[in-house]
């Protein structure tokens, strides 16, 4: 790395302005200059730099760093959950000794995504805020795995719109032929996929899943192949393709059969029992739903349980469905969820007839408002056309015209691929 590219990581590394570093040693404009790698400086300048920010102005590379570096990589991706804490620990108190900069940039960046993998936000979003100061002085290469990385925060954050900027940002790097391994191709073109398949985009997302399932296939990983299949049934079924998404889940389902996995067979049975109800085979789809929760942990279980309740409200089913409700709400005392809290307390006004100005407010004012700001556009049409009606029936044709404009707003975006 640059000389000047490595004053700046320390400086900011250590809290410290340009300012306080430059006094008595060079203006402040110049040592900007030579920050941004616009200027040579005297060896005599450089050193009197470095020693205020205790360095060498020789860099050490550190090869069997680096390459540990990318084996840990290697292993979030690989979801080898058993040894990556441990190599953290071990990794960060090696990155503490060295004066590889380029390694320890590499370290933060891995870092915020092993955070990301532990799903400790507070600590990714501070360290986030650190890294963003360093993206000056990244190389290409960096500046991949900070797009993808940031793509991945936002995914989680279910800002769906910005995950896809970012992502399709590290995507361009792919076109540059920088040197990347197959399994990170294919892991960025599936975490594409995933969130194109937030925005309904079904087209693009059967693109960029065959692209990543050509490279797992190649790979024989069959975990990703499944999780690929998976996928292409979603987004065959909303393209009404519904014999290809059958023949999807039931590859997916042979593949969880043979490696034994029970949370991808609780998926799968899941989106089959969707299938299912979609195509208003709503017996079949309960069929589905109950041995997906066979496989299903409880706080895994709320989905299924809301397609149970809304599967019995289709079949008009009401103490059926009531008791699913009140199956959720137990869950949710101990695992907290603001989607499925909404879901069961519409379904449990719907089902008691309670439809009362409290319920339109809750509607108006908290329902839908959180599935826009969310970008789930299901849920955006089908609470806006239940409004729609509701105003319909109670002669306020105006306020029901609002609310099928935004059915036909988020038909649109869920629809233009």
């Amino acid at each position: 790395m640059e000389i000047g590219s490595r004053i700046r990581f320390y400086r900011i590394q250590q809290n410290m302005t340009q300012e306080e570093l430059s006094r008595g040693i060079i203006s402040t404009s110049y040592l900007s200059k030579i920050e941004n790698n616009q200027t040579t400086a005297s060896i005599e300048v450089l050193d009197f730099l470095c020693s205020r920010l205790t360095i060498n102005l020789i860099e050490e590379e550190e090869i069997p760093l680096m390459k540990s570096l990318f084996d840990w990589y290697h292993d979030i991706v690989h979801r080898r959950q058993d040894t990556l804490k441990k190599r953290y620990e071990e990794l960060r108190e090696k990155i503490h000794s060295t004066s590889d900069t380029t390694a320890m940039l590499y370290f933060v960046l891995f870092e915020f995504r092993y955070l990301l993998t532990e799903r400790d936000f507070t600590e990714a979003e501070a360290k986030l805020e650190k890294i963003s100061l360093y993206k000056d002085i990244f190389e290409e290469k960096m500046t991949y795995y900070y797009e993808k990385f940031v793509g991945l925060h936002h995914y989680l954050q279910s800002k769906y719109s910005s995950a896809l900027m970012h992502l399709k940002g590290a995507e361009r790097f792919l076109t540059k032929h920088l040197p990347f391994e197959k399994w990170e191709e294919a892991d960025l073109y599936y975490s594409i996929a995933l969130t194109l398949s937030q925005l309904r985009k079904a087209a693009l997302v059967i693109q960029y899943t065959h692209f990543a399932l050509n490279i797992y296939q190649s790979r024989y990983d069959l975990m990703r192949c499944a999780e690929c299949q998976i996928l292409l049934g979603i987004n065959y079924l909303r393209c009404e393709e519904y014999s290809r998404s059958e023949e999807s889940y039931q590859l997916a389902r042979k593949i969880a059969e043979q490696l034994n996995d029970k949370s991808l067979l609780g998926m799968i049975c899941h989106n089959m029992g969707y299938l299912s109800s979609i195509t208003k085979k709503y017996e079949q789809a309960i069929i589905h739903y109950n041995e997906a929760l066979k496989y299903k942990n409880k706080h895994e279980a709320l989905s299924t349980i809301f397609s149970i309740l809304y599967a019995y409200y289709q079949l008009d089913k009401k103490e059926e469905a009531e008791k699913w409700i009140l199956e959720g709400q137990t869950i949710l005392k101990q695992n907290p969820n603001q989607e499925y809290d909404y879901h069961f307390k519409v379904y449990d006004s719907l089902l008691k007839g309670n439809l009362s100005a409290e319920f339109e407010f809750f509607m108006l004012e908290v329902v839908i408002p959180y599935f826009i700001e969310h970008e789930k556009q299901q849920y955006i049409i089908e609470y806006s056309e239940l409004m729609a009606s509701y105003f319909e029936e109670r002669h306020k044709y105006k306020s029901a015209a609002h609310y099928y404009q935004i059915v036909c707003h988020a038909l649109k975006r869920a629809y233009s691929n």
